[in-house]
């Protein structure tokens, strides 16, 4: 678990709920590069807008749909 003031995982949002991201905590380069890629950047926004069957988020003008596991990387503190 994540010490409340370094931050939260994503799957910790409620629904509608915005956060700004601190870090990816991603264990592989690929998951890492992959979120990167579609705008999972330290300081934007995100909004997390759906918890199933799978999470999506806003960042940006973008929406993404990922599994708990992808969403558990993503550090967020809560707006």
């Amino acid at each position: 678990m994540v010490a409340k003031d370094s931050g939260v995982n994503l799957t910790e949002l409620g629904v509608g709920e915005k956060a700004t991201i601190l870090r990816i905590d991603a264990k592989d380069k690929k998951t890492l590069n992959k979120l990167m890629a579609l705008g999972v950047l330290p300081g934007m926004t995100v909004m997390l807008m759906q918890k199933f069957p799978s999470l999506v988020f806003k960042v940006g003008n973008t929406r993404i749909a990922a599994d708990e596991a992808i969403s558990k990387n993503i550090i967020v503190m809560k707006n």
